[in-house]
């Protein structure tokens, strides 16, 4: 058995069965799973996923879990859990490989290529970027990925091996204590300690092709295509194999991502199309009752701020009442 699995909160699980259904389309060979950075909650049907099995961060037996909840927030979270969700599958599953991509990801094809590559490496890893960005007033620049990370952690191949083993561990180590957005002081949740997987471990394989992890931040150098209804990076020999929709708000259609305002200036009529068919399968997946339900999981850190923030909000409400008298 392979297993392909994303991790979300319930927040986003519209984007996440978008996901599902894509690699049942057409990765019909892997068993999908989502795993819940949160807990069930009454107010959703998860009748909507029924073709994946849903996995409670819970229970992936993870030691020190408690303080990863009180010290992390939505996003630290949720990324802290990915090395011991590959660990949870290796061990539960006959699986020669497991698959991660983040649940904004959506598969256009099949992951023969990354299936290849699998059979001579360990680990597999995308870059963010394959080719220079001009320096202007955009964003990104070249710098934002030497700060956040090279490779993109929105996707992550492994095959069983003493090799996964190593990083998983010594992965598992790090983001117990230091899964913290803080680029400026060299720590960037998941992400920016795999720079040195190449360096710490063997039989990592870093992939150049196009057609794997097109995202907002890489359109600079992927421009795409669609032919006859299927999807092309540049041209019809580099097929579209995944698209990362990262920070894509339905509710804001003419903003590609909530960042990446590059972006914004290489918008087509391919694009264009090509966002709208996702926006209207993800409003289908009731992303709107959704993408509102209340996270579970509120870190001491995010209860203060909640704290603050209600008492600022009172002392404005005072301040008007007093100024009407």
């Amino acid at each position: 058995m392979d297993i392909i699995f994303t991790i979300c909160s319930n927040n986003y699980l519209a984007q996440a069965k978008a996901l599902g259904d894509s690699v049942l389309r057409h990765c019909s060979n892997y068993k999908f799973f989502i795993v819940l950075c949160d807990k069930f909650s009454k107010d959703i049907d998860y009748s909507l996923f029924r073709d994946f099995e849903i996995v409670e961060a819970a229970a992936l037996g993870i030691k020190n879990f408690k303080y990863m909840i009180q010290n992390y927030n939505i996003v630290e979270l949720n990324t802290s859990i990915k090395p011991f969700s590959f660990e949870y599958f290796y061990k539960n599953y006959n699986c020669n490989s497991v698959i991660y991509f983040d649940p904004d990801i959506k598969l256009f094809n099949s992951l023969q290529t990354v299936e290849e590559d699998l059979k001579d490496n360990n680990i597999i890893l995308t870059p963010h970027i394959c080719s220079p960005i001009e320096f202007d007033n955009l964003f990104p620049l070249e710098n934002v990925f030497t700060n956040y990370g090279t490779y993109n952690l929105g996707f992550l191949a492994t095959k069983k091996s003493q090799d996964t083993d190593k990083l998983i561990s010594w992965w598992k180590n790090y983001l117990e204590r230091h899964c913290i957005e803080d680029a400026p002081n060299g720590f960037y949740v998941d992400q920016l300690p795999m720079n040195l997987a190449p360096i710490f471990f063997e039989h990592v394989k870093i992939i150049k092709n196009l057609g794997l992890n097109a995202a907002p931040w890489n359109l600079h150098e992927r421009k795409l295509k669609c032919v006859n209804g299927k999807y092309f990076i540049n041209d019809t020999n580099t097929p579209l194999i995944f698209y990362h929709f990262s920070t894509y708000n339905p509710l804001k259609p003419d903003k590609l991502s909530k960042y990446y305002t590059r972006a914004e200036t290489l918008k087509d009529a391919c694009l264009i199309e090509f966002y709208n068919k996702y926006r209207e399968e993800i409003l289908s997946n009731n992303w709107t009752k959704l993408s509102e339900i209340k996270y579970a999981y509120v870190s001491n850190k995010e209860k203060k701020q909640n704290k603050k923030g209600i008492r600022t909000m009172i002392r404005k409400i005072f301040n008007k009442i007093k100024c009407k008298f």
